[in-house]
């Protein structure tokens, strides 16, 4: 996993990451709120759930480099980068106001 979540953060296309457990309420609204925007945003981004319950072994050092503290926390990369970070849940409308600086 900790392969493909390096692959993944250094995408030439934004990627938003959001790590979330599966015992978390909030999180499971914002991974509708997060379908919803890669419906309406398409190839500009891509919208990937990690869920830290199971991938725990494999995503300390990512942890531990990014500091989740708490879920839900989402985390918009491009080419390596960490562009935005948020910690909690934004309705649709404005976590595209928040992202859409970041995607070209």
């Amino acid at each position: 996993m900790w392969k493909e979540i390096n692959e993944i953060t250094q995408s030439k296309t934004p990627t938003l990451i959001e790590f979330y457990t599966s015992n978390c309420s909030l999180c499971t609204m914002l991974g509708r709120i997060l379908e919803e925007v890669q419906s309406e945003l398409g190839e500009e981004i891509q919208v990937k759930r990690i869920n830290i319950d199971e991938e725990k072994v494999t995503t300390i050092h990512f942890d531990s480099t990014y500091q989740i503290m708490g879920v839900p926390t989402m985390m918009l990369f491009k080419e390596g980068k960490l562009l935005w970070r948020h910690s909690g849940v934004l309705f649709k409308e404005d976590l595209v106001k928040e992202i859409n600086p970041f995607l070209s």
